[in-house]
């Protein structure tokens, strides 16, 4: 007789004993094969042939050999178990249904059946198992050998080594599913006999289920869950269940969500209530740590957040107990309970029948919520916002509890940790996008929900009056009827008045809250409807008012997270401005302006492994703007929709800086170089430009030629296909009347252009070549009309600049025209030229005196000075052009040449006449520009720089020569002619004349510099600083011995010259044209600038300069000193702030602070100053003492400021550096013993320098260490943030 549980042991205790010599390990195949077949063709026929001993010896020698058999074989040899298997359970069936039949007598072979599955399955699933603890311990080792290659030597697992192993598996479990429905207790005479039968395939399940390729065929596991589920619901395998499903949240992290699967099919298709209940009371009381524990907290939260999606009620059934875990150690298990109720109140919301409980249930989770915003860890908060997505972005609005959700979300916005901001922002993007105020739109202008208010408000009013007015009517009418009653009565009724008005004044006091309130007697039934809706439409048009100056409120910080370098909060707050502004939120238009400066971010990934954020930001720019401005909308045809984009591109112009303007057109050009701008845009844009029926505004005409412009810098045939347009409006008479829209016009022509533009998909070298125009070409007449306009217009000036430009880039001798100008220009001021020339050059006679008796006006002397200038700018350009130009054509020579020579050497005998002379023609080109230019590159930039240093300023027929006297004249004499715009310009040309030559340059700077220190007009001061800076890139031998010149401007009172000092100095620096000699400690000082755009520019500079070279830690002496000492010295306040921020350049080179240690040590001898020490010290506190080498040389130093140690302050900084270093770097007991005699060297040093005694003394200290725990605490916050 077959006894299941005593082999069961035996096979736990080793191999059972089979009554057979035959084995399948090492046999030949031919007779494995023969002997599967006689075995399936006896259990085919009748399932119960497996009660013969010999049949059963054999099966069972098969499933010993599994692991050494053929996979072949061992796929036969399952099938035909399975097989036999099915046969089995129909003939139990059968016998089942048949009256008179004995069950009984099946069960021997249900137990010989499972036994055989037991041994087989486990066998090659122990195989499998530990193949994939070799797979994984390999693949460990890999990953700690930097990725090395896999040697591919793994044991592969049974599903993958034996064919159909899974599928057989799934049928197996398919025919016990069947097994299970029948009333097994029949079969087996006492009910541990069944049990065991049962936990045979309840263990195979729990096997399979460790295995991942298992656990994710869907299939697989709805055959496996309701095999378990029939288990648990017929044959009391409830805490069999739930040990298992505990046991595999511990240890199989694949299992989480497989489990969470599991509960909810039985607690919803089989009664499972039980199972759910004893699973989440054996969660509720267990208690985890997330520093001991990390594999239980994380599998157990994964667990419950997927049951709160599938089985929702089963969990609110246990949340008293759950809810423990809100404070658990584990922030893991935090995250995980805030979702989990975050799903509970999607459920709870989704309820038909709202009652009292339900809605008391859904405000306390909100409370939980909101608490939930301050949690310590930032996984939590971030997990808290990204709760408030979802539960917000469900059908239920929740309006009563937005307020208070937006607000806390605001205040996240300004959260320490990058994650959180960003998870901020996006549920601020939810809360737009999702808002309930879907009335007039659902846009959100302030304006018109003021309006609409206002308007409902009044209607109140006036209902309020007419209501007011009928009870007056009523209340004279019964006094009328009451006028015999006596004095007594009427005393009464006096009394119930005066409560009535006050009542009336409370009502009106609630009315400016919540709208007034009406009292449905005496009214008709319409006027109180009307009024409940008025009423309503109030409180609606309020709390819309009010939702959107929560998010006005938050875009001033959203437009400082568009700078940040996160790109991941980069992008969320492009994606909220985008929303913004399609809900037509106030101020959203200006985010969508500051982004457009995203558009010089490099097109990188991103590193956080996010499929949005490594597309980069430039591309997520590209397609925001594509989003608003430049997509069709289906709704509209073909000609609506181009003018509907024209107007976007248009608008995006109004009001723009230039700043935004530059931006804008890098945006716009690379959108045309994709092809995301179609023509009939394009010829819309030119028919607004040339629009000449009606009176256009202004700003429109302008918008169009501003976008043209831009668009012409991908495709010059904007400009080529209709440069008459461009003649005929912009440089016509509609550029006269609007200067600004002749500025554009002739930025726009300037990309005709004589330069070398490459074009997109053209390979190097293949760039097109533009010829300059002649100087008859129509063009110049309109450029020369617009410089000569008449009007006094300030305008003018950057409209004569753009038409200099245009000169220059377009002519084939632009100093020609340049020179006619300069003469008409000087026809207009009186006694400065005396005769007319008749020649067009620039060379004029230069032997006549110009003296300055008078001038007619100060605003033509103006426009000739600034012409003046501007031309000397455009000759440098154009020799420095002329330059480039001369030696491309020397290296383009060289190979021709080299090819010509060897073409020569191989035509021997070849000397005819002809040929000679023929080579003789072909250099003669070369050799005439040899003899002007030279030969080598070198003689070529040595001819330009001669040019330009004793020619353009001092040649004998230079125009500017002529009006260098001049222009130097008018600067010593600003203050005699009294003219701000004269001063202004006149500086700026004398700033430009200084950067052609070096002669001139030496002998007018005093005059710049007194200039930069005497001006009271703060565009004077600017422009010199500007002037420095590009004196020092032309001539840097010039400012060497006046470098401290350009950082005197740092101190200016008006903050656009420090601002623009600061740029000027941010340039130079960075590329190494001037080099730092104890001056950052000026720039140091802006970091704590009042104006915010100084202090952000400081904070970039020093960042950028973080990583040239040691620069900051090679300076750091000197802006100590800077900072602390002298009549400039800053407050300590401050002091502590910019050595906290460059302290963070050094903190991570354990070599530096070293050095640093050792510096600051001998700075304590070399000062007596209680300020300085007491700066010294903390810049000492602010190093990380990290290793044992900077404790020691913070030890040796000592003797350095052991008597500075009576200052309260300066003692307390060196507890601070003790304690921190215990804290950071004594891990080796050797540091702990040098800290420890630190320390009480420390001590006695104080009590030393003070005279206190030990009591006293260690007061100090307690107080000491107090201050060191609360220092501590706020590093380690920051830390963990």
């Amino acid at each position: 007789m077959f006894n299941l549980h005593e082999q069961l042991i035996s096979l736990q205790e080793g191999e059972p004993k089979i009554h057979t010599s035959f084995t399948f390990d090492g046999v030949d195949s031919t007779v494995a094969k023969r002997t599967l077949n006689e075995l399936t063709d006896k259990l085919v026929v009748n399932g119960e042939n497996i009660n013969h001993d010999a049949t059963f010896d054999k099966l069972m020698c098969f499933t010993r050999d599994v692991a050494a058999m053929d996979p072949k074989l061992v796929a036969r040899g399952l099938d035909m178990l399975v097989t036999g298997f099915e046969n089995q359970i129909k003939q139990v069936a059968t016998t089942l249904s048949t009256p008179g039949y004995d069950p009984t007598r099946h069960a021997e072979a249900l137990d010989r059946y499972a036994f055989l599955f037991q041994w087989a399955i486990e066998r090659g699933e122990s195989t499998a198992s530990q193949s994939r603890t070799a797979q994984q311990t390999k693949s460990r080792k890999r990953r700690g050998n930097a990725g090395g290659p896999s040697d591919g030597s793994g044991a592969s697992t049974v599903a993958e080594v034996v064919p159909g192993w899974k599928g057989k598996l799934l049928d197996l479990y398919v025919h016990v599913q069947q097994l299970m429905q029948l009333p097994l207790g029949r079969v087996w005479n006492s009910v541990p006999e069944r049990d065991t039968f049962i936990g045979v395939f309840m263990r195979l399940a729990h096997k399979a289920m460790e295995n991942p390729a298992y656990a994710k065929d869907g299939d697989f596991q709805t055959a496996l869950f309701s095999t378990l589920c029939a288990w648990l619901q017929d044959y009391n395998g409830l805490y069999s269940l739930v040990t298992m499903i505990t046991q595999n949240l511990q240890h199989y992290e694949h299992l989480c969500e497989a489990m969470a699967q599991l509960v909810h099919l039985a607690y919803d298709s089989y009664g499972g209530t039980q199972l759910a209940d004893e699973v989440l009371r054996d969660i509720a009381a267990k208690s985890f740590s997330s520093v001991h524990d990390k594999s239980g907290p994380k599998n157990t939260a994964r667990f419950l957040v997927r049951l709160s999606q599938l089985a929702p009620k089963a969990l609110l059934r246990q949340m008293g107990l759950l809810i423990r875990h809100l404070d658990s150690e584990a922030h893991i298990m935090r995250s995980a309970m805030s979702d989990v109720i975050g799903h509970l109140m999607l459920y709870l919301a989704a309820q038909e029948e709202q009652t009292e409980i339900t809605k008391n249930q859904i405000g306390e989770y909100f409370d939980i919520i909101e608490q939930r915003f301050q949690d310590a860890h930032y996984l939590v908060r971030a997990k808290v916002l990204q709760v408030c997505q979802f539960v917000c972005s469900g059908p239920a609005k929740f309006p009563k509890r937005r307020p208070k959700l937006v607000g806390l979300i605001v205040g996240r916005l300004e959260d320490k940790a990058t994650n959180v901001r960003k998870h901020a922002i996006r549920a601020l993007s939810v809360m737009l996008e999702t808002h309930p105020f879907s009335l007039d739109g659902a846009e959100l202008r302030v304006e018109r929900l003021e309006a609409s208010l206002e308007k409902i408000t009044d209607e109140l009013a006036q209902m309020t009056a007419q209501t007011a007015k009928q009870s007056a009517k009523v209340s004279k009418a019964d006094a009328i009827e009451s006028a015999d009653e006596d004095e007594k009565d009427e005393d009464e009724d006096e009394r119930d008045d005066e409560e009535k008005d006050d009542d009336a004044t409370a009502t009106g006091e609630d009315a400016q809250e919540n709208g007034p309130d009406f009292d449905n007697a005496g009214l008709s039934p319409e006027t109180a409807a009307k009024a409940m809706h008025l009423q309503f439409q109030q409180r609606y048009y309020r709390d819309a008012l009010y939702f959107v100056y929560q998010l006005q409120e938050a875009q001033p910080i959203l437009l400082q997270l568009l700078g940040s370098t996160n790109k991941g909060e980069v992008m969320e707050a492009m994606d909220y401005f985008v929303s913004a502004v399609r809900f037509r939120v106030d101020g959203a238009q200006e985010g969508i302006r500051r982004m457009s400066h995203l558009v010089w971010t490099s097109s990188t990934s991103a590193t956080d492994g996010s499929s949005e954020e490594t597309r980069g930001v430039r591309s997520k720019l590209l397609d925001s703007y594509m989003q608003l401005y430049l997509t069709p909308s289906d709704r509209l045809s073909v000609s609506e929709n181009t003018s509907r984009i024209t107007r976007n591109l248009i608008s995006l112009t109004f009001g723009a800086t230039l700043a935004e303007l530059t931006s804008l057109e890098e945006l716009i050009r690379t959108l045309m170089s994709e092809d995301k701008i179609g023509a009939l845009v394009i010829d819309k844009l030119r028919s607004v430009y040339a629009y000449t029926k009606k009176q256009l505004p202004q700003a429109q005409r302008r918008g169009a030629i501003i976008i043209l412009g831009m668009l012409a810098q991908a495709s010059r045939a904007i400009v080529t296909d209709d440069i008459d347009m461009y003649l005929r409006i912009g440089l016509g008479a509609y550029g006269h009347e609007d200067l600004v829209l002749a500025k554009y016009t002739c930025m726009i022509l300037q990309c005709l252009g004589s330069s070398r533009i490459k074009r997109p998909g053209q390979a190097p070298g293949q760039e097109e070549e533009i010829k300059r125009l002649p100087m008859t070409n129509p063009i110049f007449d309109g450029l020369q009309r617009i410089l000569e306009e008449p009007r006094r217009d300030p305008e003018w000036f950057p409209a004569a600049e753009q038409a200099l430009n245009a000169i220059y880039a377009l002519g084939e001798k632009p100093d020609a025209l340049a020179a006619r100008i300069v003469r008409n220009q000087a026809k207009l001021v009186q006694g400065l030229l005396s005769k007319k020339h008749d020649d067009d050059s620039m060379d004029v006679d230069t032997n006549e005196t110009m003296p300055v008796a008078s001038l007619v006006d100060p605003w033509d002397l103006t426009r000739l000075l600034f012409v003046v200038g501007h031309i000397a700018i455009k000759e440098i350009v154009l020799l420095e052009s002329v330059e480039a130009e001369l030696k491309r054509r020397k290296s383009d020579e060289q190979p021709q040449r080299k090819k010509r020579a060897s073409q020569g050497a191989k035509k021997k005998g070849r000397k005819s006449a002809d040929a000679m002379q023929v080579d003789s023609d072909s250099d003669d080109g070369d050799d005439e520009l040899n003899q002007i230019a030279g030969t080598t590159e070198d003689e070529i930039g040595d001819i330009v720089s001669a040019i330009r240093e004793r020619e353009l300023l001092f040649g004998s027929k230079s125009v500017l020569a002529l009006f260098a006297p001049l222009l130097v004249h008018v600067c010593h004499n600003l203050s005699k002619f009294g003219d701000k715009l004269l001063a202004v310009h006149a500086t700026a040309a004398l700033a430009k004349f200084m950067c052609i030559s070096s002669s001139f340059c030496e002998t007018n700077l005093p005059l710049l510099l007194a200039l930069l220190q005497r001006a009271k007009s703060p565009a004077i001061r600017s422009n010199v600083a500007i002037a420095l800076g590009d004196i020092t890139v032309c001539f840097n031998n010039l400012i060497g011995e006046n470098v401290h010149y350009l950082y005197g401007p740092l101190h200016d009172t008006d903050p656009r010259v420090k601002k623009t000092t600061l740029m000027v100095l941010t340039h130079l620096i960075l590329n190494g044209m001037v080099k730092v000699k104890g001056q950052l400690g000026e720039m140091a000082k802006c970091l704590e600038d009042r104006d915010p755009r100084v202090a952000d520019m400081a904070r970039l500079f020093f960042s950028e300069l973080s990583t040239k070279d040691n620069a900051v830690y090679n300076n750091l002496p000197d802006i100590i000193s800077s900072l602390s000492m002298g009549t400039n010295a800053v407050n300590e306040e401050s002091f502590a702030r910019i050595m906290k921020f460059l302290f963070d350049f050094i903190k991570e080179k354990d070599r530096q602070t070293d050095n640093v240690v050792e510096k600051l040590c001998q700075r304590f001898r070399n000062t007596t100053d209680e300020r300085q020490c007491r700066d010294i010290a903390f810049c000492m506190a602010l190093l990380p003492f990290k290793s044992e080498r900077s404790v020691r040389r913070l030890m040796d130093g000592m003797p350095c400021y052991q008597d500075k140690l009576a200052d309260n302050v300066v003692y307390k900084q060196f507890v601070d550096i003790a304690h921190k270093a215990r804290t950071q770097g004594a891990q080796k007991q050797e540091t702990k013993t040098l800290l420890d005699e630190y320390e009480t060297k420390l001590k006695e040093a104080r009590a030393k320098a003070t005279g206190e005694d030990d009591e006293q003394l260690l007061g100090v200290d307690n107080g000491d260490a107090q201050i060191q725990s609360q220092v501590s605490q706020d590093s380690d916050d920051e830390e963990m943030a």
